[in-house]
Order: C-alpha cells, then sequence, then structure tokens
C-alpha cells in the first residue's frame, strides 16, 4: 500500500513540475493576482492565462494532500528511522514551496523567490521518487554495492544538477545567465559521462541516465531555437525534473550499499551536528526574507547566506565536539560521536571545524555584508568560549547558550540588507526565550548523562525539579508577551496574533505541567511541544506577511 501511494504522490508530483512549467512557459504568473483562492474564489473563469494557473494551484493542493497522506502512512507503519525521516521532509518542502507559491503571487513575481520556488519543485519531485524507492518491496534487490568512486562520481553529478537547475531557473525568470547554464550543460553532460562508464565497467547497465540526458540536451537546443516554444520549454524542465530524480536514485542506491570509504564520511557528517546546523540555517532564512520582504532579495546573497550559515554551523558543532570529547565519552547519548567512538581523531575535528568556521565567516562577510561576518563570528565565539566551558562552572550555561543559539535570524537579517531593526531583534527575543525550556526539557530528560559528564546543567543540580519547574514556567509565560510584541509594533497583523495567542497559550499549558509533575514523561511532552510551537510560530507569521 505504502509503495503504490508514494508511487502516485510522485506521479502527482510530475505533473506539478510539468503545470509549474506550463504557467512560466506561458507568461501566466500573475494571470491570477491573489492567493490561496484565485480571483476570490475556487472556481474561476479558466480562460487565458488563468487555466494554467489555477491549473497549477489545484495539481499543488492535491500533491499537499498526498504528501500529507503518505507522511502519515508513513509514520504509523514505517518502523526504519531514516525512511520516516524522508517522509517528512518531503512533507516540510511541500508546504514550503506552497509559501513561496503564495509569495511569489502576493509579491508579485520577485526574480529570487521564483526562482527558489522553480528549484524547489524539482528537488521535491526527487525527494518524492527516492522515497518511492526505498520503501518498495524490491528495494533489498535494488540496492547497488558500487565502488567508492562510482559513490563519489553520482554524488558529485547530483550536486551538477542541482547547480545546473538553479541556473536554469535562474535563465528562465531572468532572461540572463545563458553562458553559465551552458556550462554547467557541460559538467552535468561530463559528469554523467563518467558515471555511466564506471558503472558500465562493474557489470552494472544502465543506459537511463545519458538516454535522458540526450534528450534534455536536444530540447534545450530547439528551446534556444525556437525562442522558448512553450512545449518545448516545458519539456525541457521536465526532463531536467526526471534528470535529477534519476541521478538522486542512483546516488542513494550506491550509497546504501555503505562501502567502507563511507564510515569516515558519515563520521564528518556527524562531526557537523546536522539537526542543530539544519534549525540555525533554518531560521537564518526565515530572518533573511523577513529582512528582504520590503526590498528586492538578492539570490546570489541568500545563496552566499545559507552556505555561509551551514558552515559556520558545522565548524561549531566539530569545534565543540573536539573540546567537549572527554565529557561525551562518559554520557550515554553522545559516548557514539565520532571523537569518543574513535572514528575520528582530535586533530581531525579541530582542522575541519576551523576551516568551514573559518570559510563559512569569509564568505558572510564578504559575499553577504560584513555586520553578517562579525554575527556569525560572534555566535561562533559565544557558543565555544561562554557556552562550552561555562557547562562543567554553572547552572548559567543555559542562558549563554540561548544567545548564540537566538543569533542566526539577526546574522540572516542583517546578510539581507547590512542593519538590524526593532522586527530583528524581538525575533531574536523569541528565539532566546524558546530555547530556555527546549533545553531543559533536554536536560530533564538526561540529566544523569549530565550528572556523570560533570556538567552542573540546573536539573542536575536541582534533582527534585521545583527551581527547574520555576524556570520553565516563567520562560514559557514570558514568552507569551514578547511574541506579541510583534503585532504591537505592527510587524504582523490578527492572524499572527491570535496564531501566537494560541501557541503561546499550548507552550505554556506543557510548562506548567512539567513543572507540576517534574516527570520524565512530562519534560518530554514540553520536548515535543517546543518543536511544535516555534515551526507554528515562523508559519504563523509567513502566513500574516503573505495575506497582509
Amino acid at each position: 500500500m505504502i509503495y503504490r501511494l508514494a508511487r502516485f504522490t510522485a506521479l502527482a508530483g510530475f505533473l506539478l513540475v510539468i503545470a509549474g512549467g506550463l504557467v512560466t512557459s506561458t507568461d501566466s504568473g500573475l494571470a491570477v493576482p491573489d492567493w490561496p483562492l484565485s480571483y476570490g474564489t475556487l472556481f474561476p473563469p479558466m480562460v487565458g492565462g488563468i487555466r494554467f494557473e489555477h491549473t497549477h494551484r489545484v495539481i499543488a493542493s492535491a500533491v499537499g494532500a498526498l504528501t500529507l497522506i503518505l507522511t502519515l502512512t508513513i509514520l504509523l507503519k514505517e518502523s526504519r528511522l531514516k525512511v520516516r525521516r524522508l517522509a517528512l521532509a518531503a512533507l516540510g518542502l511541500v508546504v514550503f514551496q506552497g509559501i513561496l507559491g503564495g509569495l511569489t503571487v502576493l509579491w508579485r513575481l520577485p526574480k529570487p523567490v521564483s526562482v527558489a520556488h522553480a528549484c524547489l519543485g524539482q528537488l521535491f519531485f526527487a525527494l518524492l521518487c527516492v522515497l518511492a524507492m526505498v520503501v518498495s518491496p524490491r528495494w533489498r534487490d535494488l540496492r547497488r554495492q558500487g565502488e567508492p568512486s562510482a559513490l563519489l562520481l553520482s554524488t558529485l553529478t547530483t550536486l551538477a544538477l542541482v547547480l545546473q537547475l538553479f541556473l536554469g531557473a535562474f535563465l528562465r525568470h531572468t532572461g540572463t545567465g545563458l553562458a553559465y547554464h551552458l556550462l554547467g550543460g557541460a559538467l552535468v553532460s561530463a559528469g554523467i559521462f563518467a558515471l555511466t562508464r564506471k558503472l558500465l565497467r562493474t557489470g552494472t547497465v544502465s543506459l537511463f541516465l545519458p538516454a535522458v540526458l540526450f534528450l534534455q540536451l536536444a530540447l534545450g537546443a530547439l528551446t534556444l531555437l525556437t525562442r522558448n516554444a512553450v512545449p518545448l520549454a516545458t519539456a525541457h524542465v521536465a526532463a531536467g525534473a526526471i534528470l535529477l530524480a534519476a541521478s538522486s536514485v542512483w546516488t542513494v542506491r550506491l550509497f546504501s550499499s555503505r562501502p567502507a570509504c563511507l564510515a569516515r564520511l558519515s563520521a564528518y557528517g556527524e562531526l557537523a551536528k546536522p539537526r542543530l546546523t539544519l534549525l540555525a540555517v533554518a531560521v537564518s532564512l526565515v530572518g533573511f526574507l523577513f529582512g528582504s520582504s520590503h526590498g528586492a532579495l538578492d539570490p546570489l546573497r541568500l545563496l552566499a547566506e545559507l552556505l555561509g550559515v551551514t558552515l559556520v554551523g558545522a565548524g561549531a558543532g566539530a569545534l565543540n565536539q573536539y573540546l567537549e570529547r572527554g565529557p561525551d565519552a562518559l554520557m550515554n547519548r553522545t559516548k557514539n560521536r565520532p571523537l569518543p567512538s574513535g572514528r575520528l581523531s582530535p586533530p581531525e575535528a579541530l582542522g575541519a571545524g576551523v576551516l568551514t568556521s573559518a570559510a563559512g565567516i569569509l564568505i558572510l562577510w564578504r559575499w553577504t555584508f560584513p555586520l553578517a561576518g562579525w554575527l556569525a563570528a560572534a555566535t561562533l565565539a559565544a557558543y565555544l568560549f561562554l557556552y562550552t566551558p561555562l557547562k562543567a562552572r554553572s547552572a548559567l550555561c543555559t542562558l549563554a547558550g540561548a544567545v548564540p543559539g537566538a543569533l542566526p535570524p539577526l546574522i540572516g537579517w542583517a546578510a539581507s540588507g547590512g542593519s538590524l531593526n526593532t522586527e530583528a531583534w524581538l525575533l531574536f527575543g523569541i528565539l532566546f526565550l524558546w530555547q530556555l525550556p527546549h533545553f531543559l526539557a533536554i536536560a530533564w530528560t538526561h540529566r544523569e548523562d549530565y550528572r556523570r559528564a560533570g556538567f552542573k546543567m540546573l536539573p542536575v543540580l536541582d534533582p527534585e525539579g521545583w527551581m527547574t519547574g520555576r524556570q520553565i514556567t516563567l520562560y514559557t509565560l514570558a514568552l507569551i508577551p514578547v511574541s506579541l510584541l510583534h503585532a504591537a509594533v505592527g510587524s504582523f497583523g490578527i492572524l499572527y496574533f491570535f496564531a501566537a495567542l494560541a501557541a503561546g497559550g499550548f507552550f505554556f499549558s506543557l510548562g506548567v505541567s512539567t513543572a507540576c509533575l517534574r516527570s520524565l514523561a512530562s519534560a518530554r511532552r514540553l520536548f515535543v511541544g517546543s518543536l511544535i510551537y516555534l515551526p507554528f510560530l515562523l508559519t504563523a507569521m509567513t502566513l500574516d506577511r503573505l495575506i497582509g
């Protein structure tokens, strides 16, 4: 059942790519000026460009519903954690894609948002294809034992296709960058030919990729010769989506065989603390988008911001693990990290952390605005030289750690325009207060581990939990007025006000419950509630800005 549903959802995702390509090829992006309805109704007259744009919206709604159903089905019936995470990632992408679609209309086709919307659609389709493959009953037979070089070639080819996807979307929406797109095509072609040759030499017959590549190149040439004829331009987009999906599928098939060289690659990935880094990148992106909402959004600056924050976050994670490698070896939750387990040496972690964080700061300082670079450097310094050593000395470490955790949205804001305003600092305040109950819930759940490591977290020093409960209650209560200040200063409207009030009340009730019960189960509920609260609040901000 899951496999059939996943295949059907992937097919619907491909139809969505075609529908989006038709909207762009026919220049119908603003044929419907409102969102989410079309001329205030679900059934507008299907004439002119309206039929392309409204059909695109109908298919997008169906794909969103199918993705939700697929994700819930996988969460209920699939035991593999990685597959569950893939499904959640697909659901997150389709939600974000819908938000970007609304932005393209309500902000009158801003080129950076339109480019991002086009890229995300094809990435989403590729993810659906990978998901359909891994839930297939034949998944074990589909997995391929390949040489490490084949995996490297496949990964690089997929990355080149992602870059080419961005260059193509940039060309379609701005009319510039043809030379870069042609250069990207040559790079992709070289990667696919090298990968095909490697697979054939290992006894694997795979001519699908080069066949689709030839089709894609022919469609690209015909699109140029016919000056973007609608059928050819749309087919070129669709073939590109198939090529990216096929390359992604091959990469996952080769990766699943787990050649020996992947152990070190996986260890370096763990060193970067991907979950914390992803959270930092996500909230920095929110800061960048809100900071750009009243002006032009520069796509190259956005890419630099995302890359810079990713590198700084990964470097901070590596350096934190280098500094805490001793305590990490004493805790059950961290003893299998790369350094305590011996998969990487301390010099390797130190070198990787210094290089990536320095590169991230340089990218932010040079290719966005200097203020973003300085804020990134301050975040790194506070995390490594204030929060990390303070964990072994004082319960104030939680307050200290909330500062670097709340700075990423300011980095994004500064990267978008080079300055900060009241709205940016209010966003900082929300992130700062949100982290405190979030981390106290984690510390309460793992307090025995922290005690063994010698960390002076508040739940370790407060075994009965009275003081911890009071602080959790105080911080969740303080979040309510601070989050509502956004509405008070006019940053957001009535939709955000009621959403923030409801979310704050929900989070506060969990805080009070934890303070009263002081149990492991209540702390876990608070932790899960914190993971619901923040995305809900940020989504409410985005929707309010879209509608307002």
